[in-house]
């Protein structure tokens, strides 16, 4: 899962949702929608920001204004912001009527934005200023927009990011960003054994450490760790990919990747059969610990302490790609032909071949109806929806790619250079090419745009290969590979893995807003379950690790969990129908 998978906090702010309630907005759209007037005059500058939860602000981005924003500026005349937000500013900044001109919100802040008149109702301007956001590619999109995010009106006031459509194949890229991490050199000293499972991955880490016990420096070296600022994450993720599993919120629920069906995570007492992903996670935890290959500071480590230690050397492994890129980028800088990388292999599931027919789950994007600059807001939020801007933030502005003689967009060399030359990357971050505003871009990477190229062109298969590094390149030679990705491909085809082409991310879509007692539950379990971590992981022998699991199972039935169950049980089953429904 890219970055973009990362689980949302299963308890937003019930005092968020009920204060947004007390907005002043205006239904702008639908007054747009009854005058009929064009209103796209650009001869007025104005400051247009994009804000919400998980943008970062423009002050913290590197090459700010990249190539990429600098051409939407002069196109739509607006010098262009972003601001982060947290669930305490947003709010303060919905009720008070002053906020930013297009927000991005996740599930948890529907209701309340809607309640509260805070969105501007896009259907206004549906055959003026956004034949973007309404063209028929993005037709089943808007039906679950319609249907699942709205007022129950002639209305959509929502979108969403990196929406599949029409034929695409499946497609791994170069890398893998989830799995099984590992030490490219060690792992190539110790023989490449093969990884199928976490007992065959504890046993390589276990090998690797015995060659290599501390870094160069004299620092000691752990197989990995947990990270505990994400609540659950770090272990409910990790059981995601061994056992063929995507979360929902917290990681309390859920899905199937293969048949979409909803299993409970933590209170699993009703599949024995089933190894859901956080006991499998947590299992996986104990026995690194038993083994004496867990961090001793796992239960205190923050991200920003784990990736220091990655870029220090001092892990072996992992389960994503986006903690170990200080290290290999330093060693690439120190050595372009060093075969010290972390590079990832392939887990159960591999986090590839995704459709996204209703977008990227968990991010809406709307235009305020606060905003000053309304119709402006609605043409830089379509445009953002367009293919020439998903082209722009996914390949680079026109000249880092260029047409050639068959008519067919093709990346330039340089641009291929810059990716790959480590001094070049304040070059690579001006570009903009997969930055900052990457999330907010309507079409996935993997469509086929009306050029006949795809909107990603990193995706082409003559330019995967001139993107790996070159121990990348010396693991391909090594395992007989193309592509370092083709490690999923071949378990994918031979049974072994598997990926995200059957698995539906709108179901969660359909889902209602989690009622108040629910969210209270489930908010109480996520904690009783993180005071519960530290004996599971750091027991002893099986009959400690099952009496702490019993103890827990405990506690979150005295938390009502059983209510929680049924209402998501219930709830789901009612969304995959719907969904299904819309799909026919």
């Amino acid at each position: 899962m890219r970055k973009r998978k990362v689980a949302l906090a299963l308890l937003c702010s019930v005092a968020l949702a009920a204060s947004l309630f007390t907005g002043c907005g205006t239904d702008h759209g639908e007054k747009q929608k009854k005058n009929g007037k064009k209103t796209d005059d650009l001869s007025k500058h104005v400051d247009l920001t994009i804000g919400g939860i998980g943008i970062t602000d423009t002050d913290s981005v590197d090459g700010w204004p990249t190539e990429v924003a600098e051409k939407l500026e002069k196109k739509f005349n607006v010098t262009l912001k972003q601001k982060s937000y947290d669930n305490e500013s947003l709010n303060l900044d919905l009720s008070g009527g002053t906020t930013t001109d297009i927000i991005q919100i996740n599930d948890d802040h529907i209701s309340g934005v809607l309640k509260g008149k805070h969105a501007v109702n896009l259907e206004g301007y549906k055959d003026t200023l956004a034949k973007n956001i309404f063209s028929e590619n993005m037709e089943f999109r808007n039906k679950v927009m319609q249907t699942f995010k709205s007022d129950g009106k002639d209305s959509q006031y929502f979108v969403t990011p990196r929406v599949t459509f029409g034929d695409t194949t499946a497609n791994y890229g170069t890398v893998l960003n989830n799995g099984y991490v590992v030490r490219w050199d060690l792992y190539k000293q110790i023989g490449c054994p093969e990884i199928n499972n976490d007992d065959d991955y504890i046993d390589a880490l276990k090998a690797m450490k015995a060659i290599y016990p501390e870094t160069e420096d004299g620092l000691p070296v752990y197989a990995m760790s947990a990270y505990n600022d994400s609540q659950l994450h770090a272990y409910f993720y990790k059981g995601c990919l061994a056992e063929g599993f995507i979360n929902l919120e917290g990681g309390i629920y859920v899905q199937d990747a293969e048949t979409n069906e909803l299993y409970p995570d933590i209170y699993d007492v009703d599949s024995p059969d089933v190894l859901t992903p956080f006991w499998s996670g947590v299992k996986f935890y104990n026995k690194l610990y038993k083994e004496g290959l867990l961090d001793p500071d796992c239960f205190i480590t923050k991200t920003e302490d784990l990736n220091e230690k990655y870029s220090k050397g001092q892990y072996l492994g992992g389960n994503v790609n986006w903690h170990y890129g200080k290290y290999n980028e330093n060693e690439r800088s120190s050595d372009p032909e060093t075969l010290k990388e972390y590079v990832t292999l392939p887990a159960k599931l591999g986090w590839g071949n995704e459709k996204n027919l209703a977008g990227w789950f968990g991010k809406y994007f709307f235009v305020s109806s606060h905003s000053p600059n309304i119709e402006r807001a609605v043409m830089v939020l379509d445009y953002l929806q367009s293919e020439e801007f998903s082209r722009d933030i996914d390949s680079g502005v026109e000249g880092r790619w260029k047409k050639a003689e068959d008519g067919k967009p093709a990346l330039t060399e340089d641009t291929i250079n810059m990716k790959t030359d480590s001094s070049r990357i304040d070059e690579w971050k001006k570009a903009g090419i997969g930055g900052t505003l990457s999330d907010t871009c309507g079409e996935d990477y993997y469509n086929a745009a009306s050029d006949g190229g795809k909107i990603d062109l990193w995706f082409e298969d003559d330019i995967l290969p001139k993107s790996m590094t070159y121990a990348e390149k010396d693991m391909c030679q090594t395992l007989g590979l193309n592509l370092p990705s083709d490690t999923l491909k071949k378990r994918v085809e031979n049974g072994k893995s598997i990926d995200l082409g059957n698995c539906v991310n709108a179901i969660q879509m359909g889902m209602e807003t989690t009622p108040k007692n629910v969210v209270r539950i489930d908010s109480n379990c996520e904690e009783i379950t993180m005071n519960a971590i530290p004996n599971l992981v750091q027991a002893e022998n099986d009959e400690d690790f099952e009496s702490a699991k019993s103890d827990l199972m405990k506690q979150l039935e005295g938390a009502g969990v059983k209510d929680s169950v049924k209402w998501w049980t219930d709830g789901w089953k009612d969304a995959k129908k719907g969904i299904e429904d819309l799909s026919k």
